[in-house]
């Protein structure tokens, strides 16, 4: 696949190998036997998942971290356009289709990033294994209202560390529960940063908060709970 906005992928410092690779992980996803990630035309791939994917990095302490996680990461974004751009940091895609995970398992393979780990199951029951408080970030792209994916988000979070839910623009109320539920799992919210992936995107923003303390131990709570009745709901 062409890739058609070099000077973007210049400014977050992806050089032409990269490039390159980025470009092969196009054609993995136009040649996916299953529209794997809802978009088949090129240029939005680009915009839609490759550039908005970048755009993270704009963000403080994203390019630092050692460690990342995905939560829903669908057919692999920001997972692996992540993995090609931060080659030593380790990036945990988290998404519970099993069809989906192996797709990001092959493109994974295929463009050879030794740094991508798969974990095919739900947010809810990843923050209870043993990976729980070890990640500097977790990031995810439109997974769920604000409240919720704190809740999947926090509980994988070391203290110190960032999340970054990425959204467009959310109403006051959907706000102040966000706020609400990371004060109960241990953060505070930081910064709402406008990220900018291309000249003439949509609005779209990256809610940031930062873990000040352990997450208590009974979050997330199990499979559906925290989408059917979300933290910070009056």
């Amino acid at each position: 696949m062409k890739l058609n906005h070099d000077p973007a992928y210049a400014k977050y410092g992806l050089d032409p190998a990269t490039r390159r690779q980025l470009s092969l992980l196009g054609d993995l996803i136009l040649g996916a036997g299953f529209n794997v990630s809802g978009v088949r035309d090129h240029e939005e791939i680009e915009r839609t998942h490759f550039l908005d994917s970048l755009s993270v990095l704009s963000i403080g302490g994203i390019a630092e971290a050692r460690d990342i996680a995905d939560i829903g990461s669908g057919a692999g974004f920001p997972a692996l356009v992540l993995a090609l751009a931060l080659p030593s940091t380790g990036i945990t895609a988290v998404e519970s289709i099993h069809k989906k995970c192996a797709h990001i398992q092959k493109c994974a393979a295929i463009l050879k990033l030794h740094n991508v780990d798969v974990r095919c199951m739900r947010a809810e029951e990843y923050g209870h294994t043993n990976d729980r408080e070890s990640y500097d970030v977790v990031v995810s792209r439109a997974v769920a209202s604000l409240p919720v994916v704190c809740e999947y988000s926090m509980p994988l979070l070391r203290t110190g560390g960032l999340m970054v839910a990425m959204k467009t623009t959310i109403s006051d109320q959907e706000r102040i529960q966000g706020v609400t539920a990371l004060g109960i799992l241990g953060a505070d919210l930081l910064d709402v940063v406008e990220l900018d992936p291309f000249e003439g995107s949509h609005s779209r923003r990256a809610y940031v908060a930062r873990k000040t303390r352990s997450t208590p131990s009974e979050f997330p709570r199990r499979a559906g709970i925290p989408s059917k009745r979300p933290l910070g709901q009056m």
